[in-house]
């Protein structure tokens, strides 16, 4: 077993042992959700109609803008200024939001399926704290009740009946971010305020569509039962607390059910944790929701799914309150095809770590790689990107090659043209050269989009494409966290 390889060796804060020491570690158990059943199911998906002139298509919402509760113009393209993507070389900045506040415990709430609670991530590989990261005594999914103690986050203790102990995202999420505030944003801070320590809890369920998760149900009471238990305890220990973000890992029933209202039951979705929150702990911090797209429609017996288009527009059109992450076909994953392995877990935690602190730490809108503007000139398409860390790559190495690095032409009344080529042109700019110039009506451009049905999921098999960014994030277990292009079906000019 491997137990949290490039972990740190850093002290635990003694708060942070103090408190694991005031309840024994709870025998409580409960039953770990089984995972998705696998149900074979075609999606249709309409699309909507392209007009015929040749002028940039100009995708709404942000760009990577600094104010994360503010739309940025459409048209502007800040995503290769350092001051949005970071310095020169692909690096984060470093600079603390001046409106950040310290608080002692920062909550992490997390709902979903099967993927937040780490099915099939055997064995868990996190099973040391080497900061001052809590859970719950009973465990990183500890339920609603018996929340009676802090104790230091490893992973692997979980309510289970006969499922294994598993590895979630939670460890290689809360570990991150507590390395890079330490090692970098904090530096210089007041000596109690150079830390940032989380708690994480997690409250999905395995195989639950939207329905069975929103407010109203079990589930999103277990989340406010643990909110409740954490700001409680913070409180009876004389700790500061607030509930920073709520993440999700979810879409996959809401495909097989045919959603079609997924995007905006995202954006219900968050307000509902934030107004319940609010008025719980009486914060005035916003509570985004932090998600990452589906990749593994094609396991399920389709093609394509309309739930990664919903969970990117949920992005763009919410204002920074439902947050896309990123794709997670780069993920390594287990022999089912839709579940992660140990280690894509915590990769896909790292992942969500960035994003948490260019929102909380930065104070700054996060943007995954994703479509800016779509123009055409005959049979030459240019695509401008929204780019976290400059310059673009296509990169045939961690990702395997589809045909075409991923991109696809569709279009209505006439067979598509070939893709010639398809090249980097500028550090934010990708052209697509046609053999001849698109005749057709409801032109659409895609990418990662379509891919043979029963393909399992991942770098090399499944819905996938070979656009990255050149983030130098350093990851604590030497995985390389670029950030992948989304999932994107677009009207092509």
């Amino acid at each position: 077993m491997e137990c949290d390889r490039g972990a740190e060796h850093d002290a635990t804060p003694n708060w942070a042992a103090i408190l694991a020491a005031m309840s024994p570690l709870s025998s409580t158990r409960g039953r770990l959700l089984a995972p998705l059943a696998l149900v074979g199911i075609v999606v249709g998906m309409a699309v909507a109609c392209g007009d015929e002139e040749e002028a940039p298509a100009v995708l709404s919402g942000n760009d990577a803008g600094d104010e994360p509760s503010n739309d940025a113009s459409a048209g502007q393209d800040a995503s290769t200024s350092p001051a949005d993507g970071g310095p020169e070389g692909g690096r984060p900045n470093t600079k603390l939001s001046s409106s950040f506040v310290h608080r002692d415990v920062n909550h992490v709430l997390s709902t979903g399926q099967s993927l937040s609670v780490g099915a099939t991530g055997t064995p868990p590989l996190s099973t040391s704290q080497p900061f001052g990261n809590l859970m719950f005594t009973n465990g990183v999914i500890p339920g609603p009740t018996n929340l009676t103690a802090f104790a230091p986050l490893i992973e692997g203790r979980v309510p289970n009946g006969n499922n294994p102990d598993v590895e979630t995202m939670s460890a290689g999420l809360a570990n991150l971010v507590t390395k890079m505030a330490r090692d970098e944003l904090l530096v210089g801070q007041p000596a109690d305020k150079t830390s940032h320590d989380l708690l994480v809890s997690v409250h999905g369920i395995g195989g639950t569509a939207y329905s069975g998760l929103k407010k109203g149900t079990s589930a999103f009471a277990a989340g406010m039962a643990q909110a409740k238990a954490g700001f409680e305890l913070a409180k009876a220990l004389g700790k500061s607390y607030v509930v920073r973000a709520v993440t999700t890992v979810h879409g996959e029933t809401d495909h097989v059910q045919n959603n079609p209202a997924y995007e905006s039951n995202l954006l219900e979705w968050q307000a509902a944790y934030e107004k319940d929150v609010k008025a719980l702990t009486g914060q005035a911090d916003a509570i985004p929701l932090l998600q990452t797209q589906m990749s593994s429609w094609t396991r399920y017996n389709s093609t394509t799914s309309a739930i990664p288009d919903a969970q990117l527009a949920a992005h763009v059109n919410s204002g920074g309150k439902v947050v896309l992450v990123g794709p997670k076909y780069h993920l390594p994953y287990s022999p089912d095809g839709v579940h992660l392995t140990n280690e894509g877990y915590r990769h896909m935690g790292e992942d969500y770590a960035k994003a948490y602190r260019r929102i909380v730490l930065e104070g700054r809108r996060w943007d995954p790689v994703r479509p800016l503007s779509i123009a055409r000139a005959g049979a030459v398409i240019t695509v401008k990107f929204v780019v976290p860390a400059p310059p673009l790559v296509l990169d045939e190495v961690l990702v395997s090659n589809p045909g075409r690095f991923g991109f696809e032409i569709a279009q209505v009344g006439a067979p598509p043209p070939a893709i010639a080529s398809v090249a980097v042109t500028a550090p934010d700019t990708v052209t697509i050269t046609l053999a001849a110039e698109p005749t057709g009506s409801q032109r659409r451009l895609r990418y990662a989009f379509t891919a043979p049905a029963q393909a399992s999921a991942g770098p090399t098999t499944g819905a996938r494409g070979n656009l990255r960014d050149s983030d130098a994030t350093p990851s604590r277990h030497g995985y390389s966290l670029y950030n992948w292009c989304v999932h994107f079906d677009e009207a092509l000019p």
